[in-house]
């Protein structure tokens, strides 16, 4: 059994039995794990507020491969992201990218990029930025992480150059098709040249320029009705934060 002493993100916290709490988190070091932390909600507590959800702490637990649930042993807070909880819309989407990571992963799958990207994510929530905007980046960016990249480069059919100006997008057939194929899929979607000159921009940029990159309504509206098409037919589930947004009429 090993040691193990890793940065982590609070993804999604329950009480357990009287006094203890089980936490689901996304560790630099280990991927996604369940913990239990035992004494916190005693009389005096030993961790305090430490595990508010989207709270970035670093903890200390015992790794046993043969068990689904670890025991977190000592624990403190790395960053709160304050600026992220002042206000309604940010926190929406704060738990909409936590939600995302929730289901879309397994547990005890190291993947560091992941981590990275969605410290970065929270950090960007923080700032002056469109929170629609870094969801969207955030999509994009997840899907590579995940290995699940539609194909934006080649018609995803027949294998020829994609040009921008005559692209249909595919959520089925998980890509783009060309002017000749678009007719393969009657539900493909004629992506807009900016639309697509974003997504390309994602790709190939750092999260952190990302940022300043703005987009047309037209532009935003028509990539957020990809996206979420996309992510829901692949990953196979609706999300009850992106639903939550739309009752509050924040999307």
């Amino acid at each position: 059994m090993a040691i193990v002493t890793s940065n982590a993100i609070v993804l999604k916290k329950n009480d357990l039995r009287e006094t203890s709490l089980l936490l689901d988190l996304y560790t630099e070091k280990s991927g996604k794990i369940k913990g239990v932390i035992k004494g916190i909600r005693s009389p005096m507590p030993q961790f305090g507020a430490v595990f508010e959800p989207f709270s970035l702490v670093k903890i200390v637990f015992y790794e046993n491969k043969n068990k689904d649930i670890f025991i977190i042993s000592q624990a403190e807070l790395v960053e709160f992201f304050p600026g992220m909880r002042d206000s309604l819309e940010k926190l929406g989407y704060a738990s909409y990218i936590t939600e995302l990571i929730n289901v879309s992963t397994e547990s005890g799958e190291k993947n560091t990029g992941l981590y990275e990207l969605l410290v970065d994510a929270y950090k960007l929530l923080c700032g002056n930025y469109s929170p629609k905007r870094i969801a969207r980046i955030f999509e994009l960016k997840l899907l590579v992480q995940l290995g699940m990249t539609p194909a934006f480069t080649d018609c995803i059919s027949c294998g020829k150059g994609i040009d921008p100006q005559h692209i249909a997008f595919s959520v089925k057939m998980g890509g783009c098709l060309c002017e000749l194929c678009k007719g393969k899929d009657v539900r493909s979607i004629r992506l807009l040249p900016g639309t697509y000159n974003f997504i390309m921009k994602v790709l190939a940029s750092p999260v952190a320029i990302l940022s300043r990159v703005k987009v047309s309504q037209e532009v935003g509206r028509q990539l957020e009705r990809v996206m979420k098409r996309f992510i829901e037919f692949h990953i196979g589930r609706r999300f009850k934060s992106m639903e939550f947004l739309r009752k509050a009429d924040i999307t």
